[in-house]
């Protein structure tokens, strides 16, 4: 089911240019924060750095051919090309050698296709991880959303409050010229509207802290224009999206980051077996071409033989077989570093585990306890305007003082403060819980 989250932001961007006049919806905002957040470029980039080494590992089954060059000069004339008749060697004391050498991989027990293996989970770690990574960006800028716009709340219900107290001020000053109130009660009125009014400076002040921190979680370098408000709306109770350990259990299933580490430990287990598998032989097919030539060749047979050309020809073909016989420890070394690497992921893996179901159930209880925040302070919220409605008219009355109605008008910004901000909270804790579950998306924050 939908999270609804209605808000709007007015972007000049070309991406959301087109939606300027009425304000745009969030999930353009999480769109472009999904183009452009660095955490997120930097995710792709690790994805293209992993998908080269498991280029460079898969080049190790692949044939290869190299093209090389030499020339050398000796003291003494040497023969050319080697393993030729007598009627064609001859002698020069400077050779060129030219030549393409073909070298294809047999088998080496698995070595190399474990250490393939290995590169290939790592891509696929490194998307799961880039899936998680863009999950805690819609959250982000979700919350940061809920956050500013929580401010707006509270910056709305404060100026309620200045409204009616700039109209209590007026009528105050109506009865204290009349002889129907005392001064004092004009200044107890102005100092609390002062009040108000530090509370909505303090309050704009914040707005715009979070404002500039949604910004940089888009990844938006300029100045974010005004947020449009959209009140909260109503959405499924905590009570009905099944039980804990359902929810506990769809998480480990789901999250990405537990699937990324999965994938790293069977890398890590890749790599510990191909660094087992070095200690054993390995077997190579081996071709060559060459091409000798030099500046004065002379014949073997003198000057009664065949005149020699000045180049000649050759080809070769073999098997080499390896064996490691002594390294120093090398090998032995990266066995126990591979090994240790193995356990190190599963050990996080473990981690992970269990920090994601501390925060299914923590997100679990911060909602059920949102939630009856909510319907206590409603009732509340009712109470204080009605109590606040009575002491205006037992004041207008002259059967009451100044004080009891501006207690009750405190009493009233309290509550629909709290109110506001509890409505906020089981927004954010919705999203909260669905980032713990791994089931996050932009449809979570789009409209109905």
């Amino acid at each position: 089911m939908k999270r609804t989250l209605v808000v709007f932001l007015l972007l000049s961007l070309p991406v959301v240019g087109a939606h300027a006049e009425g304000g745009t919806e969030p999930t353009q905002a999480v769109s472009y924060a999904l183009e452009h957040s660095p955490g997120l470029e930097a995710a792709k980039t690790e994805i293209v750095r992993r998908e080269g080494a498991a280029i460079t590992a898969r080049s190790g089954l692949l044939p290869q051919i190299d093209v090389f060059g030499d020339v050398n000069h000796t003291g003494y004339d040497h023969a050319y090309p080697p393993a030729t008749s007598p009627q064609l060697i001859r002698f020069d004391d400077t050779i060129y050698t030219a030549g393409a050498e073909l070298k294809v991989l047999v088998w080496d027990f698995g070595q190399t296709a474990n250490e393939l293996a290995a590169a290939r989970e790592r891509i696929l770690s490194a998307e799961s991880l880039q899936d998680r990574r863009k999950q805690e960006v819609i959250y982000t800028v979700a919350s940061l959303y809920l956050k500013s716009l929580t401010y707006d709340d509270l910056i709305d219900a404060a100026q309620s409050t200045r409204k009616s107290l700039q109209v209590l001020l007026q009528q105050t000053k109506e009865l204290a010229d009349a002889g129907r109130s005392v001064p004092a009660d004009v200044l107890k009125v102005s100092t609390r509207l002062a009040q108000v009014e530090s509370d909505l400076a303090t309050l704009e002040a914040g707005r715009r802290i979070s404002v500039s921190e949604l910004a940089a979680a888009m990844g938006f370098e300029e100045a974010l224009p005004q947020l449009m408000f959209a009140p909260p709306r109503e959405a499924t109770s905590v009570g009905l999206m099944g039980s804990e350990v359902d929810l506990v259990r769809e998480a480990i299933a789901h999250r990405p980051d537990l699937a990324s580490q999965k994938h790293e430990i069977q890398a890590a287990s890749d790599r510990e077996t191909a660094a087992r598998r070095s200690q054993w032989p390995r077997t190579e097919l081996r071709a060559g071409a060459y091409e000798y030539a030099a500046t004065d060749p002379t014949s073997s047979m003198g000057s009664q033989g065949p005149q020699p050309n000045d180049a000649a020809g050759d080809w070769a073909v073999g098997a080499r077989i390896t064996f490691p016989l002594f390294d120093a420890g090398k090998r032995r070394g990266q066995i126990r570093s591979a090994a240790a690497e193995a356990e190190l992921a599963r050990a996080a893996e473990r981690k992970l585990r269990l920090d994601t179901e501390k925060e299914v159930r923590s997100a679990l209880a911060e909602l059920e306890s949102a939630e009856n925040r909510v319907q206590a302070t409603q009732q509340s919220v009712a109470q204080a305007e009605e109590v606040l409605r009575n002491e205006r008219l037992k004041y207008e009355a002259g059967r009451s003082v100044v004080n009891f109605v501006l207690d009750a008008e405190a009493a009233l910004l309290t509550n629909q403060s709290l109110l506001r901000q509890a409505q906020r909270s089981v927004s954010i804790d919705r999203l909260v819980l669905d980032l713990s579950l791994g089931r996050i998306s932009p449809a979570c924050v789009s409209s109905p």
